[in-house]
């Protein structure tokens, strides 16, 4: 978890526009889930490789201009939030088949990637997007690279004695869980509901666009309780609500580590800075899932070379180091269960 804050501090934010392709270029569509852990993925591939990564946010009631947002991985220091202030809050209805439907303005981003024929792979956590990126055509290849796994956040102390998703709803507390229609965790958690609600009344379902809006919602006690992954989901929470504070805490400090080539000293300042982060800002605990013990309500998460990709040989070799020791470490750093 303390790698995190290595992402905040080593990487470039920059707005650009659709110039030339180079042959060391990659661009890769993901979406907040996988933000962090993909710079720091990027990195340590440019440092092997000499490829330039270029991630593109994929998410809903954003803008479909393919290049608009993206940010190119490099070795200047700022976050970025792509997610941040963009909250849209709805009551759960039954009338709607959340199963299958899927966020009209990722379907539009994904058509325009078939369309334009920009990009080079996908992350995703969500079927319902690799099914749509199957039926334009563009998949190539998928790898599995890791799996997410269902568990509940409540606010510090637990102070309702919230103890599963039904202690939740049949003691009329409200329950946050991202929209089904707009990414794989939603998904899952509208699956857990399904078998639940039954009797429970559903406006005590509220659906946000996105992991950041749920857990403000949580902080800000509009909800009681939220279905997240078993990732850092709170920290990558908090890592963007005060990236500026951080920043300017302790930039001076890690550029000095950085030019020293200090990696201890480096390791020991950004797990001081976890540390303070958790301690000092966290505003809610982990409940872990007791519903249907017998399923984990997990998801794999799949990175899809697509067929606009500039060499399909630079996705396989990214893929490759996301599988690799290396690239696992990356990723079980951040509470994915690698493949």
């Amino acid at each position: 978890m303390q790698r995190l804050i290595a992402l905040l501090l080593l990487c470039t934010v920059t707005f650009f526009g659709c110039g030339p392709r180079k042959d060391t270029q990659l661009y890769i569509y993901c979406n907040e889930t996988f933000w962090y852990v993909m710079q720091e993925e990027a990195l340590y591939f440019n440092q092997l490789h000499g490829f330039q990564v270029i991630l593109i946010p994929i998410g809903a009631n954003r803008t479909v201009d393919t290049t608009e947002s993206a940010v190119e991985i490099g070795t200047d220091r700022r976050a970025p939030a792509p997610w941040r202030g963009m909250a849209r809050e709805q009551t759960a209805t039954t009338t709607t088949d959340l199963r299958t439907q899927i966020d009209p303005n990722i379907a539009q981003r994904i058509e325009n990637i078939s369309k334009e024929h920009f990009g080079d792979l996908f992350l995703s956590d969500s079927q319902k997007q690799i099914d749509k990126i199957r039926e334009t055509a563009l998949s190539t290849s998928e790898y599995p690279v890791c799996y997410l796994t269902l568990t509940m956040l409540v606010p510090t102390g637990n102070p309702y004695h919230l103890h599963s998703v039904e202690d939740v709803l049949t003691t009329n507390r409200k329950l946050g869980i991202v929209d089904p229609s707009c990414d794989g965790l939603g998904e899952v958690s509208w699956q857990m509901l399904e078998g639940i609600t039954s009797a429970v009344p559903m406006e005590l379902v509220k659906l946000y666009d996105r992991q950041y809006d749920l857990l403000d919602a949580l902080e800000q006690g509009t909800i009681d309780a939220a279905l997240v992954w078993n990732t850092a989901s709170q920290f990558n929470f908090l890592l963007v609500k005060y990236s500026n504070e951080y920043n300017a805490a302790n930039e001076k400090l890690m550029r000095e580590a950085e030019r020293k080539k200090d990696r201890e000293r480096l390791h020991l300042i950004l797990h001081e800075m976890s540390r303070d982060l958790l301690e000092t800002k966290s505003f809610a605990e982990v409940v872990p899932l007791t519903e249907n013990p017998d399923e984990r309500y997990v998801i794999s998460v799949r990175l899809v070379a697509l067929s606009s990709a500039f060499n399909y040989g630079y996705c396989e070799r990214f893929a490759d180091f996301m599988r690799s020791k290396q690239g696992k470490e990356v990723l079980q750093r951040f509470g994915f269960v690698a493949e």
